[in-house]
């Protein structure tokens, strides 16, 4: 999980015809490396006849210019505008922060944190309960990420990560990282951490973020994602765990601390 979701959005795609079929390709620890040979296999076997193209930041460009006969320099002006299109459709969907009475930042795997059939939509769940929210890693930011772009970013926290961190993990974990001491520096009131059940790089990382919110009195709630989940379980957890940090930010305001 969500090897299942995907290769379900795979399905619903060359159903509706779909010849070619993208799927990013990481490296490390983490699983996902292996997602676009497990699905090929699967979906060859259930008869369906097209091409499967791994992609990373490094072929991203030749692959697509083969795929739409673009000549480069196009397609990068496509991409451009497109990497435009994303940040404001970012801008739209997590700016909705007004009059809200606490901040809660979100961590965690990518696609859990951004595709809500997954997250149950956790952001607008926890915007109409009364909350600011931060998602660390939207695609637009992912972007800027994997190009290299974001290197003078949260300097001070990725210093911080890599002391905590003996070696290079994979998938978003050392992100994780980072981004729950931004959260804990920046008086966050609450950290909601979201990974897939048994996802390696996070797994690992869960006694880094535990001793983050533990150093600065921080609030940490941890949902572990996968098919067995029910909807209206996560809402009773989620809400109890908006009412305690309200609780306790008022009663921080109420003694003047």
């Amino acid at each position: 999980y969500p090897y299942k979701v995907t290769l379900g959005q795979e399905i619903y795609n060359l159903e509706h015809g779909a010849t070619d079929l993208l799927m990013f390709n990481t490296s490390g620890r983490c699983r996902f490396r292996h997602y676009h040979q497990l699905q090929e296999h699967t979906l060859r076997n259930l008869g369906y006849n097209f091409t499967m193209h791994a992609i990373s930041v490094t072929n991203f460009i030749p692959v697509l210019t083969k795929l739409t006969g673009a000549p480069p320099f196009r397609l990068t002006k496509a991409m451009l505008g497109a990497l435009s299109r994303i940040r404001e459709i970012d801008r739209q969907t997590y700016d909705n922060n007004n009059n809200s009475s606490i901040k809660v930042g979100i961590v965690g795997e990518i696609y859990t944190m951004l595709e809500p059939d997954i997250n149950f939509d956790i952001v607008r769940k926890l915007q109409r309960m009364g909350a600011a929210v931060d998602v660390s890693l939207t695609l637009s930011h992912w972007l800027k990420k994997e190009l290299k772009l974001d290197f003078l970013e949260k300097r001070e926290e990725k210093r911080e990560a890599k002391r905590l961190l003996s070696e290079p993990i994979g998938g978003h974990g050392f992100a994780s990282v980072y981004n729950s001491l931004y959260y804990a520096r920046h008086s966050f009131d609450g950290i909601i951490h979201l990974l897939p059940l048994s996802c390696m790089p996070e797994s690992t990382t869960e006694c880094l973020i535990n001793y983050v919110a533990e150093k600065y009195g921080v609030p940490l709630y941890r949902f572990a994602l996968d098919e067995s989940n029910f909807e209206q379980g996560f809402i009773t957890r989620l809400s109890t765990f908006v009412s305690m940090l309200k609780r306790k930010k008022k009663s921080v305001v109420l003694s003047g601390n």
